[in-house]
């Protein structure tokens, strides 16, 4: 017996909120500053972007 659209949809809807769920569970409520602190800590890229911002404003002073 083939399921009608309604049956597949229902079913369909069933699985959409198990997985939110699912990934509400998995994801990290509470994102605030706290969690950046640190992120580039010894990343010479980042470096080299703070490096060239300052030599760029230091340029632009009168």
């Amino acid at each position: 017996m083939q399921a009608t659209a309604e049956q597949r949809i229902d079913a369909l809807e069933r699985e959409v909120a198990e997985l939110r769920a699912t990934v509400l569970r998995l994801t990290p409520v509470k994102k605030d500053w706290q969690s950046t602190v640190g992120m580039f800590a010894d990343d010479e890229t980042f470096d080299e972007a703070v490096r060239l911002g300052r030599e760029y404003r230091e340029q632009q002073q009168p």
